[in-house]
Formats: C-alpha cells, sequence, structure tokens
C-alpha cells in the first residue's frame, strides 16, 4: 500500500547470490567462490607434489625403464645427503641466497630513500629503475652472459681500453660466483626498491615532521623512526628474495650452466640436471623435496621473526 502522492515501492526480486548467501552464510559463498580456484591448484600443485612426494620412496631412473622401480624407503633422501657433489650445490647455494639477497636490500633501501617522493623527475626515475625486473629472466642471462665474454665482451674490452686485464668472469670459479650474484642483485633490486618505496610513502608524515622541530636530524629520524616502521615489510620482502634465491635456475642455465665443473651449481639447476638430463626422476624427487622443506623452514622462521618484530614495534 502505498501514500497517495508518492512513487510506489517496488521490490527487486532476490538474486542468485543473495538467495545463496542466505542459505551458506558468508563463509559458504566465499567457499563456494573459491573452489573453482582450489579444485585448479589442487590440479596443477598438490597432484605434482604428492606424485613427487611417493616417486621419491622409489628407485625410477628413465634412462633404464619407463616404468616405476621397486620401493627403496628413504635411500634416495640417504643418497642426497651422501653426496659430496650435492654438499657443494647446497654450500654454493646459500652463500648466493643469502649474498644476493643482502645486497639487494642494501641496494634497494638506498635506492628507495633517495627516489621516494610524488615528483614527475622521481617518478620516471623509478620507472626506469624497473626496467631490469620486468625482462625475461633468459633474457637477463643471454645479456650477460654476453656482457661477460672473457675476450670479445665489452665489459673487459672496456677494461682493457684503460690498461685493466679483465678477469674471465664465467670461466673461474669465485669470479663466475660473483657474477652471478651480482646479475642476480641487478635484476631484483628494482622490486625491492619499489616495494621499499611504498612502504617509506605510507609512514605518516605529521611524526617524522615532529621529529624535525624536536631537532633530530635525517640519520636520527631513519634509525628511531623510519627503520623501526619499515622493518615488517622489510623482513617480507628480504623471506621473498631469499626462497627466490634459493630457486635459482634461469640465469645459472644461460651464464655459466653451473660450471666451471660444479662451482656454481644451484639447487635448482642440480634438481633440473638430475631428472631432465640424466632421468633420475627418483633422486631428482627426493632432491626437489629437501629443497621444499628448506624453503618452508626459512618461510616459517622468517614469519616468526616478522611476529616478534610486530610484538617489540606494540611495546615501544
Amino acid at each position: 500500500m502505498s501514500i497517495p502522492g508518492t512513487i510506489p515501492e517496488t521490490r527487486r526480486p532476490v538474486g542468485l547470490v543473495a538467495r545463496l548467501e542466505r542459505r551458506l552464510g558468508e563463509t559458504g559463498i566465499l567457499l563456494l567462490f573459491l573452489a573453482p580456484a582450489m579444485l585448479v591448484i589442487a590440479v596443477a600443485q598438490f597432484y605434482p607434489l604428492a606424485s613427487s612426494a611417493i616417486l621419491s620412496f622409489f628407485d625410477w631412473s628413465l634412462a633404464r625403464s619407463p616404468t616405476v622401480g621397486p620401493f627403496i624407503g628413504l635411500d634416495n633422501y640417504a643418497r642426497t645427503f651422501k653426496d659430496p657433489i650435492f654438499a657443494g650445490t647446497v654450500t654454493f647455494t646459500i652463500v648466493f641466497a643469502i649474498s644476493s639477497t643482502l645486497l639487494q636490500l642494501a641496494c634497494g633501501l638506498g635506492i628507495a630513500l633517495l627516489t621516494v617522493g610524488e615528483s614527475y623527475t622521481l617518478r620516471f626515475v623509478r620507472t626506469l629503475l624497473m626496467l631490469p625486473m620486468v625482462i625475461a629472466p633468459i633474457a637477463v642471462g643471454t645479456i650477460w652472459r654476453m656482457i661477460l665474454a672473457a675476450r670479445v665482451g665489452p665489459l673487459n674490452q672496456g677494461l682493457a681500453a684503460i690498461g685493466i686485464d679483465g678477469p674471465n668472469w664465467l670461466g673461474d670459479p669465485m669470479w663466475a660466483a660473483f657474477s652471478l650474484i651480482m646479475i642476480d642483485a641487478w635484476e631484483w633490486t628494482p622490486f625491492v626498491a619499489v616495494t621499499l618505496t611504498a612502504a617509506l610513502t605510507s609512514l605518516p608524515g605529521d611524526l617524522l615532521r615532529a621529529a624535525s622541530v624536536d631537532g633530530a636530524g635525517r640519520w636520527k629520524s631513519f634509525r628511531y623512526i623510519v627503520f623501526p616502521m619499515i622493518l615488517p615489510v622489510l623482513v617480507l620482502v628480504a623471506m621473498f628474495r631469499l626462497i627466490e634465491a634459493f630457486l635459482t635456475l634461469d640465469i645459472v642455465f644461460t651464464t655459466t650452466a653451473g660450471g666451471p665443473g660444479y662451482a656454481t651449481h644451484t639447487l635448482s639447476f642440480w634438481i633440473y640436471q638430475q631428472g631432465l638430463k640424466y632421468f633420475n626422476i627418483s633422486y631428482a624427487a627426493a632432491s626437489s623435496w629437501i629443497m621444499l622443506l628448506a624453503c618452508v623452514g626459512i618461510a616459517l622462521a622468517f614469519l616468526a621473526w616478522r611476529r616478534q618484530v610486530g610484538k617489540w614495534q606494540v611495546s615501544r
């Protein structure tokens, strides 16, 4: 019944989503809409993970037989830990990941502090700095392999022009490791810089202005205000970059191919060779699960550290 002189109220039909929400509740409707994506993830990720976990307990070399061999329990894992080449691979991967991550964090934080701001010039500079990150890693490795070529590379030619005999960047074990660290840092420092720039932009300006009025210089403001406030973001960025460094394969494949010898074998490159070059499927599966558990352990350690940082900030 409508009041004379007013527009009669029209009832809109209840939609399908509204009816489902009434029956299933907010949580139920959320799970319903997530179900297709979770199904894709289950097929594309969980099934291969489960298959590799099962294969790691069998003896299967595709070079010997197209069918899975007998069950051998934890022998593949024991063989992996006893392999001296694998031990050297783990050592190089740890050194490479930590060195590259620390270099990216230091350079990225410095770049973020220098380029934070909303002026056109700073935005243009940040855009240019992102270019290495958007290049395909295979292309990055190929570009740097040509730059670092011992005889015809432009880097050594430039050094020769000023009287310096450049090293064999990719042929000497020490210089090859150094080159891979620098290439990885060159490619992914922009990611750290952009993320930290966003964190710096979100800081409350009133707090920094109050510190300036109280006589705090740039260093004290950074040490006691800026750095503690961006530390949770810094911890997350460090976690992402460290795990990604553990998984590095592309630049190793395109620059040193793991050489000279086994000097620059990363875990991912080692697993790739065992599984797709030598066809030791079960051995590669065991090695990949060791790497996966190591990455999960790293992630849990960083998340626990971040929680402690949050508690420390609240206590302050």
